[in-house]
């Protein structure tokens, strides 16, 4: 093995080879996680003394500083993705697998946009996967279970009412009485304009997937490239589309209708969410 990165080597050379390290607002909040190792140890700390050991106590550190154990864990897969990538050339070894925090029980796990960014960069760049990239957005921005989206056909997403409708249509009462309809983002439109264009309408929108199974391993895969923690999921999206919501203040009772809620004290729990983050903010401040 050639002479070993320093950790701002490291850095550096993951920020300009790794594709989900590149781009604007992914960039930036890459730079920002491995930025407060680099604040404690320095650039020219040897990866080879980044060990477990140091790592948790550097935890310790940053959450005696007041980071959240949701915070610390990012930093942390910050450091596995760069010593990762740069072992791959083989520039650093392999690093030791890292102990990430424990999360509140019962805490909302949800993706910042700028993950989902990443995430869908990695698909095309890295995957060669437009469809993954594609049905990664429409979760993120329509809220969609997974089972929701892989059954969504085409007779079911209307574009001059900019709506998709789920669970039947507003004309047909369904046994189940699950029928909600949804905004369509920005961010998705051309996507699903894409593909109504190539669909019948009795045809799944998303039939590159024949099975949830199929589509979890998928998605896993780009989540772990991308250097987001174990415990983040697909349905982890539908959790983003409504914590964003609850941020820009939404009223839950309309945000209720969005996601498909029985009981507002479902919906209710991601205003606690809003709340705590901005608790942590002004703590920060």
């Amino acid at each position: 093995m050639a002479k070993q990165f320093t950790w701002g080597e490291a850095v550096d050379y993951t920020l300009r080879t790794r594709d989900s390290w590149r781009n604007g607002n992914s960039r930036k909040t890459n730079m920002i996680n491995a930025g407060h190792f680099t604040e404690a140890h320095g650039r020219s700390f040897p990866t080879t003394s980044i060990t477990s050991a140091l790592v948790n106590q550097w935890a310790v550190d940053l959450e005696e500083e007041g980071k959240s154990n949701a915070t610390i864990n990012r930093c942390i897969s910050a450091i596995s993705t760069v010593l990762n990538h740069c072992a791959v050339d083989d520039l650093c070894s392999p690093p030791p697998k890292f102990k990430r925090r424990k999360e509140s029980e019962g805490r909302i796990l949800f993706f910042t946009k700028e993950d989902v960014n990443q995430m869908c960069h990695a698909s095309v760049d890295v995957f060669n996967r437009m469809d993954l990239a594609e049905i990664i957005q429409v979760a993120a921005f329509t809220g969609m279970r997974q089972g929701e989206l892989l059954k969504l056909k085409a007779r079911d997403i209307d574009l001059s009412l900019n709506t998709i409708h789920v669970g039947g249509r507003p004309d047909v009462v369904t046994k189940a009485g699950n029928y909600r309809s949804i905004p369509i983002h920005e961010r998705i439109a051309r996507p699903l304009q894409d593909r109504l264009e190539a669909a019948s309408p009795n045809v799944a929108v998303f039939d590159d997937w024949s099975t949830k199974d199929q589509l979890l391993r998928a998605f896993n895969k780009v989540r772990r490239y991308v250097g987001l923690p174990e415990g983040y999921c697909f349905h982890s999206l539908r959790h983003s589309f409504a914590t964003w919501h609850a941020e820009a203040g939404t009223p839950m009772r309309t945000l209720m209708g969005l996601m498909g809620h029985k009981r507002i004290e479902t919906t209710l729990r991601y205003a606690k969410v809003t709340n705590k983050a901005s608790i942590e903010a002004m703590a920060a401040i």
